[in-house]
Order: C-alpha cells, then structure tokens, then sequence
C-alpha cells in the first residue's frame, strides 16, 4: 500500500478486498409488498435464453469479484466473471460498454458487455492506473478522464477520448496547482464541461500516520478554457471541505434539468476526515460564472450525521446516502457496520427524508438506479441479505426486489448497461 497515493484511492484499497465466489439471483417482478423476513424464490440463473443485458449487478465475496447481468423486463440473468483477478468495481459503464484501467499495465480498456461476460474490445495507455473523475463531453460519445500521477509533487493529467472509434484525442497535464510541502496529496472533486469551458474542483490530504489523514479545511474551483486550459477564474470556499470524490466508484453531483449543477462535500472520516465541518450541498447556478454563495444545504446539522453518497434524480430532487457516527468505532470498521441511511433530500427547500430502508453496509458504492417513479438501491442488511430495494416515489413504499440465494458479502454496484 502506497501512502503517496491520493486520497480516495488509498482508502478505497484498504475498503475494497470483498469477492464472490458463485451467485444466483432471485426477485419479485410484480411488486407487491414483501415482508422482510420473506424469502424470494422467483427468477433463476438463465442459461438457456439469451438477452441483451440492461442492469449489471456487480458483487463481492472473499476476494472475488462476479458480475450478474439482468435483463430489461427484470426477468432473466446470468452471472459473468471478471476479466482478470485485478478487476474491481471502479469502472465506466455506458451504451452496452465499459470501461476500466488495467492496475497492472495502466492501460484503459475498453469491454463489449454480454451476457456471458465482457469482451475486451481495445485500449489506450495512461499516465497511473487511477481514473478520479470522468465526464461525458456534452452527452456525446467523448469521454473525458482525469487522474493525478503520484510521482514526485502530486499533480493531474486530463486525457480526451473518442470512445466511439476508441482513439485519444488529448493528453494534457490539467493545470491544477501541485500538491506541495505539508498537504501533499492531490484530489479531484468533479470535472464539467460546457460551452468550451472546464470546471473542476480540488483537494489537498496528508497522511497523519500509517492510516490516519486528514484534508485542508478549503474547498478549491477552478475554469479553465477548454481549447487552451487557461485558468479563467479560480475560488476558495471554507464553509467544508473535500469536494466531490471519486465518481468511478460514487456519485456526489448532478445537473438539474434547468442547467444549474449541484455538488455534495466529504469532510467525514472515510473521505476528507476533517470530521469539525459539516457535509452540505452547494450549487452552482446555470450560467454563473462561481459557486452560488447564497446557497447551501447543511446535510450534517439535519441528520447529526456525515454523508458520502449524492445522485441526482430529477425535480429538484436528490438521494443521500449518510452515516451513523455512534455505529462505528473508526475507519477501520466503518465499511463493515450496518449504518447506513437513505436521505430524499429537497434542493430547493432543503428538506431531507429518511426512506423506509434497511440500514446498509459498506462505505461507499454506486447502487442507485433511478427509473420513472421508482429508486432502485441495492442494500446488504443486517440480517445478511444482499437485495435490490424499489422504492416508489409516489406512494413513498419500499418493498424488497430483487434478492441473491447465495451468501455473499457485498452489493457494490448497481447500473443500467443501456
């Protein structure tokens, strides 16, 4: 384990070491109201219909990680495994492909995704096998990925790829001020781009001993021209600390349908550890040139609790999912308590309301899918289920979906392939 790795990436070696040895899936297609305590015995593994995957499920259990694709009508599955023994849950996923760094070879692959499994189709080298942020450039099939390279001062490296004929564009050094003296660990927060203009945020971390960190007490913004990266304005903001995170393996922003982009922080223990400022949502408005400084939900004051997770559903409306400080003794059980919580949170008003969900595990993971009037979260509960929730928006009902018959260890993520 490397102390000189950036943040994220460190932590996530020390979460990450959860495998799956073989699953099959079971579910309750009609909806109705389960008991907690009932069992589902419904769909199989299908090894006789083949279908074109639209969910992929991808779980763990000592060591070993498996994929389980699902088809549309949430009717059919196969379960798939890894491409190589160094595979994790820090990956791309659109348009029936995906995308993942080679920790052994740095080189960025990317997969066809079957049913039977993935096909690796090419690949690009990179600078560290580290992706931090990774953008789709107007919603286009240009993929644009950030990462820092961990020799000497830490700094960052933005590379631009056409995914459609998988050939890059630009590799470029992103000009974000190194990570120098004390705080000498580099973080990227998020990466937008829109109207040739780049805007991203950053972070500085310093190990405090073997496994022990802490973050600067200031969040920092930068837009750069996106032609030429010049710096076009820069800000610092130290209402919290630690903003964004790494979105291969979580969400912690979104765009709201009028254009106005919203972002959660991570001062909590097991991303900025700078525990004395609160989690909150900040915004940036529409056609604004900085950070909405009228603007912030207090996340921490609401729920006396940190939170790590944020995806944005629609209407004004996003999912937070937040800790339970007095569950976990330090960082080095915080992934394996059950105590986890669910938040509907209001942007406009900034009212949060618990979900009607068992209390999760793990620390952080990608396993939302929003879809109409209903969420999708997959949960592994104290009672040692590992279940997809549907949560329906409307009558503000959860019901238990989708569950595993075999005993696994983790849900780590959960995406629409399509």
């Amino acid at each position: 384990m490397r102390c000189t790795r950036s943040l994220p990436t460190y932590l996530i070696s020390v979460i990450v070491v959860f495998a799956l040895i073989s699953l099959s899936v079971s579910c309750n297609p009609s909806g109705k109201k389960l008991d907690q305590k009932e069992g589902q015995d419904i769909l199989a593994s299908d090894t006789i219909n083949s279908f074109v995957p639209a969910y992929a499920l991808f779980t763990s259990k000592e060591g070993k990680n498996k994929f389980i694709f699902i088809d549309s009508g949430w009717t059919h599955i196969s379960t798939a495994p890894i491409p190589h023994a160094d595979f994790n849950r820090e990956y791309i996923l659109r348009k029936g492909y995906l995308y993942q760094v080679n920790p052994k070879t740095d080189y960025l692959v990317q997969y066809r995704i079957h049913s039977d499994g993935l096909q690796a189709l090419d690949s690009i080298r990179l600078v560290n096998d580290n992706i931090e942020q990774y953008h789709w450039k107007n919603n286009s099939d240009t993929l644009l990925l950030c990462n820092v390279v961990h020799q000497g001062q830490e700094s960052a490296r933005l590379y631009e790829i056409d995914t459609k004929n998988f050939s890059l564009l630009r590799e470029v050094e992103l000009p974000v001020p190194h990570a120098v003296n004390d705080f000498d660990i580099l973080s990227l927060g998020f990466l937008q781009y829109r109207n040739d203009m780049l805007w991203t945020a950053y972070a500085y971390s310093k190990m405090l001993g073997h496994t022990a960190y802490t973050t600067v007490d200031t969040m920092y913004y930068r837009t750069l021209d996106f032609s030429s990266l010049r710096v076009l304005s820069e800000e610092k903001d130290t209402r919290s600390a630690y903003p964004g995170g790494i979105n291969t393996i979580q969400s912690y922003s979104g765009l709201a349908e009028n254009g106005d982009f919203y972002f959660m922080s991570g001062p909590g223990i097991a991303a900025g550890n700078t525990i004395h400022l609160p989690t909150a949502i900040f915004r940036r408005k529409h056609g604004a040139e900085k950070v909405d400084r009228q603007y912030m939900i207090n996340v921490s004051k609401q729920i006396s609790n940190h939170a790590y997770g944020f995806w944005y559903i629609g209407n004004n409306r996003a999912l937070v999912r937040s800790e339970q400080a007095d569950k976990y003794a330090d960082f080095s059980n915080h992934h394996l308590v059950h105590q986890f919580d669910y938040f509907l949170t209001d942007l406009h008003t900034g009212k949060m309301e618990k979900l009607p969900l068992p209390l999760d595990k793990g620390t952080r993971k990608e396993n939302m899918i929003h879809q109409g009037d209903h969420l999708y979260i997959a949960i592994d509960d104290a009672e040692d289920r590992h279940s997809i929730w549907r949560y329906n928006l409307n009558s503000k009902e959860a019901t238990r979906f989708l569950t595993p018959k075999f005993p696994i260890d983790y849900l780590l993520r959960l995406d629409q392939v399509q």
